[in-house]
Parts: C-alpha cells; sequence; structure tokens
C-alpha cells in the first residue's frame, strides 16, 4: 500500500486539501509539513478504493493522535 505526503509540489493533485489550503485552513510549516491550524500534521494519504468512475479514492491517516481541543493544541507553536 503506498502512502502520500501532501506537499507544495503535489498538493494541486488533491482538490480536497488545496481547497482548505485555499481558505487558510491548513498551512505549511517551515519545514514543509501540512498542518491542521491548531497544529495536527495532515495525514499520509492512503490508497482504499476506486469508484464507479474508476478514480482512485483515498484516506487521510495520522502518525500521531492529535485532539484539536487538547492542551497540546492550544500550546502548539508553529515551527
Amino acid at each position: 500500500m503506498e502512502r502520500i505526503r501532501i506537499t507544495k509540489d503535489n498538493i494541486n493533485n488533491w482538490p480536497k486539501f488545496e481547497t482548505l489550503f485555499n481558505d487558510g485552513k491548513i498551512k505549511f510549516d517551515t519545514t514543509g509539513r501540512l498542518r491542521y491550524l491548531h497544529g495536527a500534521p495532515v495525514g499520509d494519504l492512503i490508497q482504499i478504493k476506486k469508484d464507479k468512475k474508476g478514480e482512485l479514492i483515498f484516506r487521510e491517516i495520522a502518525e500521531e493522535w492529535f485532539d484539536p481541543e487538547s492542551q497540546k493544541a492550544k500550546e502548539f507553536i508553529w515551527p
């Protein structure tokens, strides 16, 4: 199973995330990691199936758990 990380170079391949980025709901940190505004990293994508048109469907998977209401989120400082 291939894991794909969203980067500045490939975000245009993922319209959902590109929209979130353009709307200011996610942004890249100084290391190039895409993050939600509360600090949680956007997970890697894995292909889970194909739709009826044959287009690939991906799901975001997280390497770490990050509660947006947690103290960790409240104290998050952008790298």
